[in-house]
């Protein structure tokens, strides 16, 4: 459709209002600069992002020329005010985790909405933990307000796809609790009730969280409380919020929508409604299903136990200080043999694989985001001086590590230029 949005879009104004705080909201927005910088629409955009953004600022943002609006993580009590101030406002698409009720719907009159399937998160944590063996199941959620209608839905629905794959053999518990806070981006845990809860279900249990923040929190109870993740419980996230997933121990794996398919489908339905204020209401109504399972270490590797995700945990955070493999062996617990068998089954790897995978990650954002020198990358990459790296990333990329580093130089110089 980027052709025909460039034409109908020519020389109009898109305001996009995000909150800065809500990581769903913050994918979006890179989601739609990259559709305009791959040549999806040419237009130029408008940005205001925050969550305490007045409905007056808010206000004052359309009236500058706005032909057409995309709130996305801003709370609805905002949105809600905005189109009371202005009933001829311009079309806008909200996006958002949940159904709209009906009064919103009669509210945003010439307006849509793009909402990520809750069902299908629901659904693939199911069978994700079916999968891998688990016959005991837990969902966890907060009351944050954002956060309680897409987080019964997720929850319905996997509970549902539990029941259909295995009926009367599951288990199946839920806590939702939580003070939320004045901003409503914050909870505190009381009583002790989630600890209790945490600390009373059966093992191994597969435990859907419905954000990664309070994946994490659920992982530090599991800490205090001498629950072994994973192999007691197995913790999924969602959302794929780094600063929570990656820092947690063990990092926590979590669902990912596919924002960028929610900011493309955002874009081209604005496009649609300002080319066509009567689209009729089935069109105005979109779905996003897709979602990938990125796994870290507070997940099993199913079938093939426990074993290669303890290694794959120990491989991540020590790579680049210059362990081998009888290190990981050591770490784990079995025999190489078993272990290098498990590993191939689990990846087509060998656990040397897994090891030079890691350093060669961190050799590309090394030299992408650094000036240090190529000794010094490969030093801090877990090689020594003398090894064969440049041998290995040149047969791995097709390229020198420099010019590696030359075209991701040229690459950002050209986004700026565009931008």
């Amino acid at each position: 459709m980027g052709k025909e949005n460039d034409n109908r879009m020519s020389g109009k104004r898109i305001g996009v209002v995000i909150n800065t705080t809500f990581k769903p909201a913050r994918d979006v927005h890179l989601g739609i600069v990259n559709y305009i910088l791959s040549g999806g629409i040419g237009t130029p955009l408008l940005f205001v992002a925050g969550n305490g953004t007045s409905p007056a600022n808010v206000q004052a943002f359309a009236e500058n020329g706005i032909d057409g609006m995309i709130f996305c993580g801003v709370r609805q009590r905002i949105v809600r005010e905005f189109l009371r101030l202005m009933p001829d406002h311009p079309p806008v698409v909200l996006g958002t985790h949940a159904i709209l009720p009906e009064e919103d719907w009669e509210l945003l009159g010439c307006g849509g909405a793009v909402m990520v399937d809750n069902e299908s998160i629901g659904e693939k944590a199911a069978d994700f933990f079916v999968d891998h063996g688990l016959r005991h199941f837990a969902f966890f959620a907060s009351n944050v307000c954002r956060e309680r209608i897409a987080g019964a839905i997720r929850r319905d629905a996997f509970r549902r796809r539990i029941q259909e794959r295995l009926g009367a053999e599951a288990t199946f518990s839920q806590c939702v609790t939580g003070v939320v806070a004045d901003n409503d981006d914050y909870w505190e845990v009381g009583n002790g009730e989630s600890e209790k809860w945490v600390g009373e279900l059966p093992h191994p249990c597969g435990v859907l969280v419905n954000e990664d923040r309070e994946a994490a929190n659920i992982l530090a109870i599991c800490k205090n409380l001498g629950i072994r993740v994973p192999d007691d419980l197995e913790i999924l996230g969602v959302n794929n919020s780094h600063g929570f997933c990656e820092q947690a121990q063990p990092a926590i794996s979590s669902l990912a929508p596919d924002y960028a398919r929610c900011a493309v489908e955002a874009v081209d339905m604005l496009t649609a409604l300002i080319a066509d204020p009567k689209l009729p209401r089935d069109r105005r109504r979109v779905w996003v299903p897709s979602c990938a399972i990125i796994e870290r270490g507070s997940t099993s590797s199913g079938d093939f136990g426990h074993v290669v995700a303890q290694a794959r945990e120990f491989i991540r955070r020590n790579a680049c200080e210059g362990i081998g493999v009888p290190d990981v062996v050591a770490q784990v617990g079995v025999s190489r043999r078993l272990l290098e068998k498990r590993v191939r089954e689990a990846t087509g790897g060998s656990v040397l694989d897994m090891i030079q995978k890691v350093r060669l990650e961190n050799v590309c954002r090394l030299l992408a985001n650094t000036t240090l020198p190529i000794s010094a990358v490969t030093t801090n990459s877990g090689y020594e001086p003398t090894s064969n790296l440049g041998h290995l990333f040149r047969r791995t990329y097709g390229m020198s590590m420099r010019e590696f580093r030359a075209r991701h130089a040229a690459g950002e110089a050209e986004t700026g230029a565009r931008t």
